[in-house]
C-alpha cells in the first residue's frame, strides 16, 4: 500500500469519525429537545425514537470509519464500510432534518473515499450479487423504519442491520445467518402487519438467504 493510499484512508477515517460524532450530537438533540426546535429537526412526530435511531446509525458509521486504519481490509469489506458510511449519511436526512446536513456531507464523502478501486469493487459485488440483494433488502427495511411508529421503527432498524450483517458475515456458520434473517424480518413484519411490504421483504429475504451458497462453496 503506497503512501497516498494510506493518507486517503486516514482522511476517510477522520471524516467518517467527525460525521459520526456530529450525528450522535444531532440524534441526542432530536431525542431531548427535538420538539422544541422543529425548524431544525424536521418537526417529527416521534423525536425520541428517531433521535435514538440516528444515534445508533451514527455509531455504525463511526465503527466503519474506525476500520479504515486497517490495511488488511478486503475489497468486499471496503464496500461494506462504504455502505455503512454513506447509508446513514443519506438515511438520517429523514430522521433529524437540518441538523443532519453536516454529518450527511462528511459521511457521504467518506463513503466514496473508502473505495480503493471501483472496478474491483464492481467485480466483487457482481460475484456476490445475492448477498448484495440481501443487503439491499436490509437497507429497504431501514428506510421503512424511519417513517414508522416507535415500536416498528426500532424493530425495523435492528432488523435492517441484522439483514445487512447476514448478507456479509459469510464466514459464519449457516445457522447464524438464518437466525439473523429471522431477527431481521419477522419482528418488523409482525409489528407492521397491516402493510404488505414488510411481509414481502420477509419472504424475499428468506428466499435469497436460501439461494446463497453455504460457507466454503463458490457463488
Amino acid at each position: 500500500m503506497n503512501a497516498r493510499t494510506v493518507r486517503r484512508h486516514r482522511l476517510t477515517a477522520g471524516l467518517g469519525l467527525a460525521g459520526g460524532l456530529l450525528g450522535v450530537v444531532a440524534g441526542v438533540t432530536q431525542a431531548t429537545v427535538g420538539d422544541q426546535i422543529p425548524q431544525w429537526t424536521g418537526a417529527k412526530q416521534a423525536p425520541v425514537a428517531l433521535g435514538l435511531l440516528t444515534v445508533a446509525l451514527s455509531l455504525v458509521a463511526g465503527m466503519a470509519a474506525g476500520r479504515q486504519h486497517r490495511a488488511d481490509l478486503s475489497v468486499g469489506a471496503r464496500a461494506a464500510c462504504a455502505l455503512a458510511l454513506a447509508g446513514p449519511g443519506l438515511l438520517c436526512l429523514s430522521t433529524v432534518g437540518r441538523l443532519w446536513f453536516p454529518s450527511a456531507g462528511l459521511l457521504i464523502v467518506a463513503g466514496v473515499l473508502t473505495i480503493d478501486s471501483w472496478r474491483d469493487t464492481a467485480a466483487a459485488l457482481s460475484a456476490n450479487w445475492m448477498r448484495v440483494l440481501l443487503g439491499a433488502l436490509g437497507v429497504c427495511e431501514l428506510v421503512m423504519s424511519a417513517g414508522a411508529a416507535p415500536a416498528p421503527m426500532v424493530a425495523g432498524a435492528l432488523g435492517g442491520a441484522a439483514l445487512v450483517a447476514a448478507a456479509w458475515m459469510h464466514h459464519r456458520p449457516r445457522w447464524q445467518s438464518w437466525v439473523l434473517v429471522a431477527i431481521g424480518t419477522v419482528p418488523f413484519a409482525a409489528l407492521a402487519w397491516t402493510s404488505i411490504v414488510p411481509l414481502l421483504v420477509t419472504v424475499e429475504a428468506f428466499a435469497v438467504a436460501a439461494a446463497i451458497p453455504a460457507r466454503g462453496r463458490t457463488t
